[in-house]
């Protein structure tokens, strides 16, 4: 109790009362396994587990109270508002756009109450792709503590564009971030990653990495025990099973291997082609998504334009519709309360590309074999609002 008091503040015990209401023993066993048995232990320390579990928290996409608590945690236990801003970069390479999108509104709530003014300062736009790409083989030797090269291409046997993109935005953009120590950011990506389970090689990497970096082996394991309270047991021994890989094939050192390549443009060009793209697509509804970022983290909001737009959604290798109709299956198939305001801005797109209800409704009906019932009952709820709004429209 004492230590959730650390972390819950003022009316710390608040949820634990409400929770002891309907089950007593609930109540019991959230106070004494996770803040009894585990965040009470030495090897981390409570802002870096705070961190841990922000974290954890932004992957899970729909434990949005518990969020908002362990965000103030995080302030209340000596971190700091850039933490959490770092947090929601972090999230848009490692989860997407839609984690950032959802944080964004609980991130500006908790400042307003605490009257906390922080906006993080816009960087200058690089002149070129090839600065991006340059920086983003920077941060990934500094990093990861590997050679670029067989990261490259082994996702240009993929997708060249994938390989370009990982470089340019991925680690030239968002992990090359000096806004939070490097601990902390490889504790923050395997909290993530595990939690969205099945990204073992992604995982492993930056297991590797943070061992690379001095880490050890007890500290990785202890952010593993605490993935146990806020992911589950299955994530968190899915996860001690790629550490043990990792710790048995350590990383090699870094190799300098950069490499010229043309540039593809100005970064003007990006913001105009995704400006249009977006104004084509999305419009006002999207557009008040990308604003949404401008009082706290503007560079969120630019990458969305940027890079979402102006790299990937204006492409012609399938038309409007069809790109905004798999936007929908994506963020439908996903399920979480993350997506829920995406999923509604990519419906309303939809339509305005050309599609009909009708084939918005047939897209959703096509996902129950792969989702069930549930998940797609939630994304027919959504269209159903979407639509009628449109036809009173």
């Amino acid at each position: 109790m004492g230590l959730l008091k650390l972390i819950g503040g003022r009316d710390f015990d608040g949820p634990i009362n409400s929770l002891a209401a309907v089950s007593a023993d609930m109540a019991r066993l959230t106070v004494a396994f996770p803040y009894g048995q585990v965040l009470c232990r030495e090897l981390l320390d409570l802002r870096t587990r705070q961190i841990c579990t922000v974290s954890s928290l932004i992957a899970h996409g729909s434990a949005q109270s518990q969020l908002r608590f362990h965000m103030q945690g995080l302030l209340n236990a000596g971190g700091t508002p850039q933490d959490l801003v770092e947090l929601m970069f972090l999230s848009t390479a490692l989860i997407g756009f839609p984690t950032a999108i959802n944080a964004i509104d609980i991130v500006r709530s908790i400042f307003n109450e605490r009257s906390i003014v922080y906006r993080d300062p816009p960087s200058e736009p690089s002149s070129s792709d090839m600065d991006r790409y340059e920086a983003g083989l920077v941060a990934f030797e500094r990093l990861m503590h590997l050679s670029p090269a067989a990261y490259v291409q082994a996702l240009e046997a993929l997708s060249p564009d994938m390989a370009d993109w990982a470089m340019e935005f991925a680690f030239g953009e968002i992990l090359g971030r000096s806004g939070m120590e490097v601990s902390h950011k490889q504790f923050a990506a395997i909290s993530m990653l595990a939690t969205c389970g099945n990204r073992q090689d992604q995982l492993a990497a930056h297991m590797r990495a943070a061992l690379a970096d001095g880490i050890t082996v007890s500290r990785v394991a202890e952010v593993l025990i605490q993935l146990s309270v806020y992911a589950g047991f299955p994530m968190a021994l899915n996860a001690f099973s790629v550490l043990a890989t990792a710790i048995e094939e350590p990383t090699t050192p870094a190799v300098d291997s950069r490499r010229p390549r043309p540039a593809t443009g100005p970064n003007e060009d990006r913001m105009a082609r995704g400006e249009a793209a977006l104004a084509a697509s999305s419009g006002g509804s999207g557009a008040a998504v990308v604003n949404s970022f401008d009082d706290i983290a503007p560079d969120i909001g630019r990458m969305i334009v940027e890079h979402s737009y102006g790299d990937i959604f204006c492409r012609r290798g399938i038309d409007l519709k069809t790109r905004e109709l798999t936007a929908c299956a994506a963020l439908a198939a996903k399920g979480t309360r993350t997506t829920e305001k995406p999923l509604r801005v990519h419906i309303n797109a939809a339509v305005k590309a050309g599609a009909s209800s009708e084939e918005i409704v047939e897209t959703l009906l096509n996902l129950l074999p792969y989702c069930g019932y549930p998940t797609v009952q939630v994304a027919l709820a959504i269209a159903r609002d979407e639509l009628a709004a449109l036809d009173q429209h």
